[in-house]
């Protein structure tokens, strides 16, 4: 059987899953959360320096480890990944928006999950959808951050609310596809 078989075999077995409660998925999710905290404190201080309003390098990052998780995991392992990160945030000061990314965190690793449970995800078009999907969810919570608690404008709102889910759909999409399709292809997932 040709390493590419093996690829597509892994694939379609994984995308006909929605959960996993295997001890691998449920250590993977918490390592993960842990390095998913780590990138996530230094890309909001990055974006902090670039562009305050408007959270890029943040962006691409949440939404990548947000697709990623998902995949090579599944649920819970998705949304424990993204609540650890969420909850750290809360706890660090990362951002006065930190509360958001708590139901930001949960619904887009949700929206990604049924997304990648409908399709194979073996197409660019899957991953840009479930990209979109999750990064419109997830900038939707934060938005209604950017109303409460920081008073913004509603148009300032949805330039900066645009712009970060342009990056997430877009940086994201990219990255996902490529880390996932070398992670299956390296036999790890075996």
């Amino acid at each position: 059987m040709s390493q590419d078989t093996m690829c597509k075999d892994v694939e379609l077995e994984m995308s006909k899953k929605i959960t996993r409660f295997d001890t691998k998925a449920l250590v993977g999710a918490v390592l993960l959360g842990v390095v998913f905290v780590l990138v996530q404190q230094i890309a909001h201080r990055i974006d902090a320096v670039i562009n305050p309003a408007s959270v890029i390098v943040g962006g691409v990052t949440w939404a990548t480890f947000t697709g990623l998780v998902v995949l090579l995991f599944r649920q819970p392992a998705g949304i424990i990944t993204a609540e650890i990160q969420a909850f750290i945030a809360l706890a660090t000061g990362l951002s006065p928006l930190a509360p958001f990314f708590i139901p930001a965190n949960g619904l887009g690793s949700l929206a990604y999950s049924l997304v990648s449970w409908k399709l194979s995800m073996d197409k660019w078009s899957h991953h840009l959808l479930a990209q979109i999907v999750t990064n419109v969810l997830g900038n939707i919570c934060v938005s209604i951050g950017l109303y409460v608690i920081l008073k913004l404008p509603i148009p300032v709102i949805i330039v900066a609310s645009g712009i970060t889910t342009l990056a997430g759909v877009v940086g994201g999409t990219i990255l996902t596809k490529v880390i996932y399709d070398n992670i299956v292809k390296s036999g790890v997932l075996r």
